[in-house]
């Protein structure tokens, strides 16, 4: 397997830019996912690595080869990448077992050794009893599974994937993470994951690349996007919760940031000491009957041994959990801990008038 390199990596269509300046390093075996809404660029990335477009400006290079910019571009079929389509792309007319033996028969493997690696491949991805099956005889998971197998026979450098999920039902793709985390740990490839399902990025990769308008607002680990984002929008776009102004207080507590959030001084996590909002996440708030801050119930959802809660607290929305009913309207006091404050580079500090400011 080998690293993925992404230097000042840009892309136009008749003059519009698609990916602006993308710097990123990915590791040897490492799983990255690249989500955002439709538009933002990630496809187009995807398609620069496999070589199906060329870049405008910047550099690729893969396993430490420079694979396109500068003047240079090698062909896809020379890079040595696996591509898992959305539509799986398999052969109707050819059995499982031809499907996954197409790319070596390309590259004239001899067939002692194409017919172990193809066996070695129908085992890996639990494939071995549909060896003689058509495509038209598979559940929509089977077909996903011979596009895998299909991709890691030839042993490729890196494997790219893109929305490989998006066609099967919420069950199905429920299913198919265990799937794709059992392929990543066997195979240790380096692999990129497009998707716009942030579900799907948070649970499989190791680390994941937030787009938007062309570029890479975030990039880290999952956890990391979830407790940390850097700005508005990655605080908005990944996981639940809600993104409000805050005010600065200048005040620090048990080395905590103290900020002003409806109207209410509340102990904050950050990185800055002047920071314009704050992530609230579910999990931050506790309902309590004597809590300053006041919330509407705007909706109740049962999901499961828990109560899914929307609220309307000074016209921002939050989400909140409960282990019981809440009626619509009713009011509940809402505490406020663990909240992560950030400056976000296009929002104006708001500066909180407090006593200790007076």
């Amino acid at each position: 397997m080998a690293e993925l390199n992404f230097s000042n990596l840009s892309k136009k269509f008749d003059g519009v830019p698609a990916l602006h300046e993308i710097n990123a390093q990915i590791a040897s075996g490492e799983f990255v996912a690249l989500l955002g809404p439709s538009g933002c660029g990630k496809t187009t990335l995807l398609r620069l690595t496999a070589g199906f477009e060329h870049p405008s400006s910047g550099t690729i290079h893969l396993g430490g080869d420079k694979v396109a910019g500068d003047g240079h571009f090698v062909p896809p079929e020379e890079r040595g990448v696996g591509i898992v389509f959305q539509s799986y792309a398999l052969w109707p007319h050819k059995s499982v077992h031809a499907n996954v033996a197409y790319p070596l028969e390309v590259r004239r493997v001899p067939r002692p050794e194409r017919e172990a690696r193809v066996a070695e491949a129908l085992a890996l991805t639990g494939l071995s009893a549909f060896a003689n099956r058509m495509p038209s005889q598979l559940s929509g998971g089977q077909r996903q599974r011979v596009a895998l197998a299909r991709c890691l026979v030839f042993d490729p450098r890196a494997v790219l994937l893109d929305e490989p999920l998006a066609n099967l039902d919420l069950a199905l793709r429920a299913s198919m993470h265990e799937v794709f985390s059992l392929f990543h740990r066997r195979t240790k490839a380096t692999m990129l994951y497009v998707t716009h399902d942030q579900g799907e990025a948070l649970a499989l990769a190791d680390r994941v690349a937030v787009m938007e308008a062309g570029k890479i607002r975030q990039f880290a680990a999952p956890e990391v996007l979830y407790r940390e984002p850097v700005d508005c929008f990655v605080a908005g776009f990944v996981g639940d919760g809600a993104v409000v102004s805050a005010g600065i207080t200048g005040q620090t507590r048990e080395n905590r940031l103290v900020v002003n959030v409806f109207g209410q001084e509340v102990l904050s996590r950050s990185a800055t000491t002047e920071p314009s909002h704050v992530c609230i996440r579910p999990e931050s708030i506790t309902l309590c009957n004597d809590a300053p801050i006041r919330a509407r119930v705007l909706s109740c959802t049962y999901l499961g041994g828990r109560f899914r809660l929307t609220l309307d607290a000074a016209g921002e929305t939050l989400v909140a959990f409960a282990s019981q009913r809440a009626a619509i309207g009713e009011t509940l006091g809402v505490k406020l801990n663990d909240l992560w404050a950030f400056r976000d580079p296009g929002a104006a500090v708001v500066m909180a008038k407090s006593l200790a400011h007076a």
